[in-house]
């Protein structure tokens, strides 16, 4: 077995005068504490004994201790650990497990023992792994894309403490672990509690379920993280259900209306209480930016400065380092930054190709206190319930009847598309929903008697948003 490490990968704060000081929960009822949490991932680790040095754990991984545990386990094992969501399709987790070969599968199961509801398997694998990687996650919410971004326990250790920092957590903290584990926000709640000593409770509960906010409320929780739906929600029915415990709101996952935020902000800030936007991507581990809550009025439509150990800069066409308010490419440095991608097994043999840095495909601007702006992206990627969507996936996936060119649009997808397909093209937009995990409303429809194309034949994308006013 490779060399055990005690301290799980650096993920796990083991502070023996606070051994009996609880750490992690769920909505089961459980609650370990951080001396529990920190024996139950040894002995998983102990059951992850191979041969020949560093394998791979495929995590499937629900909102429960036991993904956790799972994760700090195979981290304690020396093994490096790819977490996908747990309700991929059949076909899907088969084209994942061709792809990566894992040596072992930890999956929900009633009757698992290896942690908390989750069942341990081994497979054949593959070729023990050269590479430093030790997390893979990936950026395309539940489709089952092979693609997984590399990251080492270092970098994901860094992020953690750079979180935080930023928001001041500390040991009387409890974490709301109410987004998926496998998604990088969900897991940077996680991390971010364990290494700052605090402790998180994971549910499987939703915001918009009746029973959410008391079970909150009789786990403790005091930190709230959202994606724009969430704060969405929040804006409407406001806060007079989310207990006095929560103190701490937090926003990412891509950009929330301002009237929205405007209005959460006020409801926080009346009942006492903090609300941090933030900017990150899973590729950064995943945070980058933070919006100190005391600058949130003062600083409309900003995402922060970057966070202690990182650097945000903006840069022109040619790479060259743009002055404070000129809009450019937004590029970020800091020990956060990933190895690179992945798509099979052989990738995680592969070194460090970003040295630290990350080119995120957003513009912005810095103001003169080195502040983020966000006002676009130079990649086709939309932001939809805090999940990150390739449009040419999207594209690619509706199988469409006719020609069709999807635009982002806040958080909603517009699939453009020749008229007289409207319908066939929904009910394949109402299976793709489901798959992503996001509302089926996130996908509108607008039809056009016929798309601008460019002389190659090729969607004018440039065109189309500016004749559509998208």
């Amino acid at each position: 077995m490779a060399a055990a490490d005690p301290s799980c990968g650096g993920l796990l704060p083991l502070l023996p005068e606070r051994e009996g000081a609880r750490a992690l929960g769920d909505d089961t009822g459980l609650w370990l504490t951080r001396g529990e949490l920190r024996e139950a991932a040894l002995t998983l680790a102990a059951q992850m004994e191979a041969s020949g040095g560093k394998r791979l754990v495929l995590l499937l991984a629900p909102n429960g201790a036991g993904a956790v545990i799972g994760l700090l386990g195979a981290l304690a094992a020396g093994h490096a650990v790819a977490l996908a969501d747990p309700g991929l399709e059949p076909a899907k987790l088969a084209r994942l497990e061709d792809a990566y070969r894992p040596d072992f599968v930890l999956s929900p199961s009633p009757e698992g023992e290896a942690a908390p509801g989750m069942a341990l398997a081994r497979r054949e694998g593959g070729a023990p792994i050269r590479g430093a990687a030790s997390v893979l996650l990936s950026t395309s919410g539940t489709t089952g894309s092979a693609k997984f971004v590399r990251l080492t326990a270092a970098a994901l250790e860094a992020n953690a403490r750079q979180i935080g920092a930023a928001l001041s957590i500390t040991e009387d903290d409890v974490g709301i672990g109410h987004l998926a584990p496998h998604y990088s926000y969900g897991l940077s709640v996680v991390t971010s509690h364990l290494v700052a000593g605090a402790a998180v409770w994971m549910t499987s509960g939703s915001l918009v379920s009746p029973e959410f906010w008391p079970a909150v409320a009789a786990a403790g929780g005091t930190h709230f993280p959202g994606v724009p739906f969430h704060y969405t929600v929040l804006a409407r029915f406001g806060l007079g259900a989310v207990p006095p415990s929560v103190r701490t709101f937090t926003q990412a996952g891509g950009a929330l209306d301002r009237r929205f935020l405007a209005k959460v902000a006020d409801d926080v800030s009346a009942r006492g209480g903090r609300f941090f936007v933030m900017y990150g991507q899973t590729e950064a581990a995943p945070r980058m930016t933070t919006l100190p809550a005391e600058r949130l009025a003062e600083k409309p439509g900003s995402v922060g400065p970057a966070l202690a150990g990182g650097q945000i800069s903006v840069l022109d066409e040619t790479g060259a380092e743009l002055p404070a308010g000129e809009a450019g490419a937004v590029a970020y440095e800091g020990p956060n930054v990933m190895l690179g991608y992945a798509e099979t097994r052989a990738d995680l043999d592969r070194g460090d190709e970003q040295g630290g840095r990350l080119l995120t495909g957003d513009l912005g601007f810095l103001d003169e206190e080195g502040y983020l702006h966000l006002t676009g992206r130079s990649q086709r990627f939309a932001k939809v319930a805090g999940l990150r969507l390739s449009l040419d996936e999207i594209e690619r996936q509706l199988e469409p009847p006719c020609l069709v060119a999807a635009l982002e649009k806040g958080e909603s997808v517009i699939v453009f598309h020749e008229e007289g397909f409207e319908e066939p093209l929904k009910a394949q937009a109402k299976r793709l929903a489901a798959e992503y995990g996001v509302p089926a409303a996130s996908f509108r429809f607008r039809a056009l008697p016929a798309l601008p194309l460019k002389p190659s034949g090729k969607v004018d994308y440039a065109r189309l948003k500016a004749e559509a006013d998208v």
